[in-house]
This record gives structure tokens, sequence and C-alpha cells, in this order.
């Protein structure tokens, strides 16, 4: 691989750059002119190959520090004919890329229709006045070879330049806004979050229940129990059965008077000793509009030690009921594995998948999947648009991916919860629990909202107390 053969390049020194000035109380620093981004393509000489190779550095054009934190850089490309694209960042030490993630998205945009995204964490720190950050080595592998030259962000340039179609935007903002740097692509469908939908009936939860056998909450949500499995949702993994005793209602530690829903699934390495939760919608009457959740992912047990080899799952999701080679079949779903898996190894992976039928065997099935190897534990606001052209995943405000207009539901929809494990660790006998926690749901029929719409519909919500509503017929 072309990254493997730049061993020799050093993402050290990256820190020396950051300075951690202070920003001034009130002082705004967004424009479009704020940054430079600096291009060296690694990969000039196979523009026809299997990989994108980009080296960029980013320069601060104001007069004060601004937190890397605050800003992510993003590269433009078409994956052509391939059937996904798989962004990374290549670094040859102990502690590959420290403080900073490289995720993708899907647009549609002139010389685009994905883009590579970099972030930082708090710990880069800021970047000083007129400061350049050392370089990064940006790669996207797509298992097949591909055309670079109709990307919009391609260069065929072996030594640094200004290149203003690499672009930079505020952390969180859609995929062409927020700019802060660089002439992002132009065309349809790329920066628009939604929103303008007009709110006509809702449903939403606060989780405001004194536990799960309270009759409030047993009347809206089932809690599954037994080894059974009838669908919908996944089938059972080693005859390990979903237990209602794994679903709780708990304080908030953050606010003694917020309460939430947590989910836990428990294992000693054994089929018998293992426990999965699951909570679902009574009602099916979920379909088009703005589905969302505060959840909180995690990626350490609950208690017990971590084994890698244990793949738990941690979701939000949508679903019909499963049957079997079922053409109206339809799900869309979040999906955190903390430990990996499906082939992402033990890296923290975050999918988004939809799906149209449930051909057997299940590989064969209609559906489309994209995975965002990055560490998502924590507090997360998780927004799915469907509407009558296209499925769109958000987390936290940021665009994730979009899915085509085949892969919509024809039929109503459950509104879904679940923890659950793909893979055991067998040769480990201790005990050990893994766990999820929601902090509300919503959902809104017909109307497609952006993620700042649904945190201001919230906020509205338990401003007037409203703890649980559903207007939704």
């Amino acid at each position: 691989m072309a990254g493997q053969a730049q061993a020799g390049r050093a993402w050290t020194g990256f820190a020396a750059v950051l300075l951690a000035w202070a920003l001034p109380m009130g002082e705004s620093l967004a424009g479009t002119n704020d940054f430079t981004v600096q291009y060296q393509n690694y990969n000039a000489s196979g523009p026809g190959d299997d990989i994108i190779e980009a080296n960029i550095k980013i320069r601060n054009n104001t007069t004060t520090a601004i937190p890397l934190s605050g800003i992510v850089v993003r590269y433009w490309f078409t994956k052509n004919n391939a059937s996904g694209a798989t962004p990374a960042c290549w670094w040859w030490n102990a502690s590959p890329c420290p403080n900073l993630t490289v995720t993708s998205g899907n647009v549609s945009l002139t010389g685009a229709d994905r883009y590579a995204e970099i972030r930082f964490t708090s710990g880069a720190g800021s970047l000083a006045p007129g400061a350049t950050t050392a370089a990064i080595d940006l790669g996207v592998t797509f298992g097949t070879n591909v055309d670079e030259t109709d990307d919009y962000s391609y260069g065929g340039n072996t030594s640094f330049i200004d290149w203003n179609r690499i672009t930079v935007h505020d952390a969180g903002s859609a995929p062409t806004a927020g700019l802060r740097g660089g002439t992002p692509p132009s065309g349809g469908g790329g920066g628009d979050d939604g929103g303008g939908g007009t709110i006509t009936t809702e449903f939403f939860d606060d989780f405001s229940y004194t536990g799960a056998g309270d009759s409030l909450f047993t009347g809206w949500w089932n809690v599954r129990n037994g080894s059974s499995w009838t669908g919908p949702g996944p089938e059972p993994e080693y005859a390990a059965p979903w237990s209602s005793g794994n679903v709780s209602i708990v304080t908030d530690p953050a606010s003694a008077s917020n309460k939430l829903l947590r989910l836990t699934t428990s294992t000693r390495g054994s089929n018998g000793s293992t426990l999965q939760a699951e909570v679902s919608s009574k009602a099916r009457k979920f379909k088009f509009g703005t589905y969302a959740s505060r959840v909180k992912f995690n990626n350490t047990p609950l208690s017990g030690t971590r084994y890698f080899a244990d793949k738990p799952v941690e979701t939000f999701f949508t679903i019909t009921e499963y049957i079997t080679n079922d053409p109206n079949y339809s799900e869309q779903d979040f999906e955190y594995m903390p430990n990996g898996g499906w082939g992402r190894g033990n890296t923290n992976t975050l999918w988004t998948t939809s799906w149209e039928d449930t051909r057997l065997p299940i590989n064969d099935s209609d559906k489309v999947s994209d995975w965002f190897s990055a560490d998502y534990s924590g507090w997360h606001t998780l927004v799915l648009q469907v509407s009558s052209t296209s499925i769109r995943y958000y987390i936290d405000g940021q665009l994730l991916t979009t899915h085509a207009t085949k892969y919509l539901p024809e039929t109503a929809q459950f509104i879904y919860f679940n923890i659950w494990f793909t893979e055991l660790d067998r040769t480990q006998g201790s005990s050990r629990t893994y766990h999820q926690e929601a902090d509300w749901v919503y959902f809104a029929k017909d109307a497609i909202l952006s993620p700042s719409q649904v945190t201001s519909r919230i906020d509205s919500l338990r401003a007037s107390s409203v703890t649980r509503r559903d207007t939704v017929n």
C-alpha cells in the first residue's frame, strides 16, 4: 500500500505548532478565509489505482489562536464504481494519529459524491496565529481501481501548494456549511440538513418513569424476554436470551431530577451465561419523518473487564416485522461497536445501515452500510431523516451519510433500542456487563427537521414540563 511506503514520514511535531492561547470572550472568529489548506499528492503517480493519499497542512490566517477541536477538514472525491470508501489517517508510531480521527459522508455535488473528514479532539490544542500544523497523511482506500482525476479535491502536485479545493469548516456543520477556508464543490444536495418542516403530529418520551415496571412505561414500550426469536430484531446470538431484567430506569448522574433508560448485556463467555436487552415501541406507526434520540454509548464495561474479543452492539433503530424474504421489509440502524467487529478488527466503529429486504442468505439481502471508525463513547444526539427521496443519518448535527430512495420504508415501522453480542470471548470466564442509555426519543411525522430544530423542539417540550406526548396516528 502506498501509505506503508511512507513509513519515514512523521506526524510528530504537530504539538510543537500548537499554542494554547485563550480566545477573547465574545469574539467571533468565523470567517471564510480563516484557514488555508496546503496539499501534496503522495500518490500522484497512481491516479487510477485503488487509493487516495493526500498530505495536508492547515495554516491559521487570523490574529488569534483557534482551538482545532472547533474545526474539521474535508477532502471531496467520487468513489466511482467502488462499493465503499474507507478513510484513514496513516501513521506508524505506537499512538496512531494522536488527537485526530477520520470519518466520511455522502453528498451529491459537482466532482464529489463523498467526502473524507479530519476531526480533532480537545487534546490537539490550539493553532497559533500564522502557524501551520505538521503534515497529516490522509488516505482513502476503495478495494478496486478508481479514477481520481474526476475528484473535486484532486491535484497532481508532488510538493506542497496552497489548495482551496480541500476545505475547512466549523465542527458539526452540514457538509458545505460553516466554511472557514477554501471553496467547497457546488451542486445540489450537499449542504442541506433539512429544516423548515412543519410539525403536525409527534411522539416524545423522556423516560421519566419510576422503573421498567411502571404501567406508563409498559403501556408504550415492549421489553423483550426469553430466547425465542420471531423478529424483528437480531436473532439471539449463541442461544443467548433477551432478559427483561436487563432493562431499567436509572437516575441521571448529571441531574438528580432526570431519568434515563438503561439497557445492559452481560456474559461470562458462554451461551448460557449471556443475557441481552431490547426495548421496542408497542405501536408500529412510524414511517416518513424525523427520528431522534439522545443516546450514551460506552466503550468500557459497566462492571468487569473489557475483552476485545467480546463484540457488543449498542443501537438505536427503526424496523418492520421480520418476515423472511419480505420485499417490503425495512430497517434503518445506528449501531455502535465499541470493541469493533464485522470485519473492523478491534476498532471503535459506528455503522449506519438501511435495509430493503430480508433475502436469505443474509449477505445476499439488499442493504447499504457505511462505517465510521472513531471513538463515539459518551452522549450523542442521533437524528435520522426519512423523507420521500432519501435517508440521512446525523450525529451531533454532523451528516454522516445519505442512503438512496430504494431503501425507503414501504410500510410503518417500530422504534427500537437494543444491546447484544455478535461474538463472545469464550476464553474468559469472569462476568462483564456492557450498557447503553437513552435520555429521550422523538419522532415528527412527515416533517424533515434539522438536528438543531430537533434540539430546539426537545428543549421546548422539556421547558413546558412535557414528559411524554403521542399524537401520531
